[in-house]
């Protein structure tokens, strides 16, 4: 009888629930398109889209071989890009040494925006110098 209440006490919230917590279902839209840096595709890195009003959240995709690759709710978006690469130094401990490469004005700094559309295609093409 327990669970029986506790299942329905559960059921009968979870719309509640659902409205202050958001969706797993809130809606994305497919982000594509190109990124290089010096005239060079970034090989690989990262590409965040914060939302520029605060509404929704932020979302982060992957970079590969200069491609876009991610998916963001709808709006008006910051773009920042990260990408790190391997030096031909070692450390103390023997491993290759990774830099961080793509400057602040990309990334922490970034003034870029773009909008995600729900209804065209969300094809930024990005060039960094």
């Amino acid at each position: 009888m327990r669970t029986k209440l506790l299942f329905l006490g559960v059921v009968a919230l979870s719309p509640l629930l659902q409205g202050c917590f958001g969706s797993s279902q809130d809606s994305v839209f497919p982000v594509t398109g190109k990124v290089t840096y010096q005239g060079n595709p970034i090989e690989s890195g990262t590409i965040v889209l914060d939302s520029v009003d605060g509404n929704t959240t932020a979302a982060m995709g992957e970079i590969v071989n200069g491609e876009i690759k991610a998916e963001a709710p709808a709006g008006e978006k910051i773009i920042r890009i990260s990408a790190v690469r391997t030096k031909n130094e070692k450390d103390q401990y023997g491993e290759l040494i990774t830099e961080s490469y793509i400057p602040a004005k990309y990334n922490g700094q970034s003034d870029i925006k773009r909008t995600v559309s729900p209804d065209e295609a969300n094809v930024f093409e990005l060039t960094l110098e």
